[in-house]
């Protein structure tokens, strides 16, 4: 074998398990972190508004948020806070209930402390899909609230902390635009059409 491609699959080999470590370095301290939050009364308050006004929504019969009604779905305990603690990400966790559902879903919702209170934006961020025949043992078997929970918390950690461990906030405080604003605006006056 030529020894330049050696060194080559040796470099790639060492990249690559380095990135393994990496993630296992960000999700040990994210966990420790989260243990943290979860004494904090901010943490609770945000989960708590999140999920009422998520259930607030539904009963209004919006329609961006029709979906849940024919999935099941959890907010995830993860909170991706700044070193503020007045914006964050956080995961809604969707199984679809179709029994020719084939995708997954966890949407990436955004938490904004205004005016002493948590305004949750659910429109304007990412949606992250997870095919069933690639992460669950059968077809159409849904993806594991674990699993979801899992794969979208890697997705955020790859930017959420800087390099010496710090938590990047320009990276929670960059999706706090007034084009979410808008989008949010739009999406709490549209209804569902029957």
């Amino acid at each position: 074998m030529n020894k330049y491609l050696k060194y080559l699959l040796v470099f790639i080999s060492i990249t690559g398990l380095a990135a393994c470590v990496n993630m296992d370095h960000r999700r040990a301290l994210f966990d420790a972190q989260l243990d943290v939050y979860k004494k904090n009364t901010i943490y609770n308050d945000v989960l708590l508004s999140t999920n009422k006004t998520l259930k607030n929504w539904i009963s209004e019969d919006l329609e961006g948020i029709h979906i849940l009604k024919d999935c099941k779905w959890k907010v995830d305990d993860a909170v991706f806070f700044n070193k503020k603690k007045d914006k964050c990400y956080l995961l809604l966790l969707i199984q679809d209930k179709s029994p020719k559902a084939e995708l997954d879903y966890v949407y990436v919702l955004y938490g904004a402390l205004e005016d002493q209170q948590w305004t949750i934006y659910f429109t304007g961020l990412s949606t992250m899909v997870f095919p069933r025949n690639k992460y669950s043992k059968e077809e159409k078997e849904p993806v594991s609230m674990a699993t979801l929970s899992l794969l979208s918390r890697e997705e955020i950690l790859k930017k959420y902390y800087k390099a010496n461990r710090h938590i990047n906030d320009e990276y929670v405080n960059k999706a706090y635009t007034g084009d979410l604003k808008q989008k949010q605006a739009l999406f709490l006056k549209k209804k569902h059409k029957r």
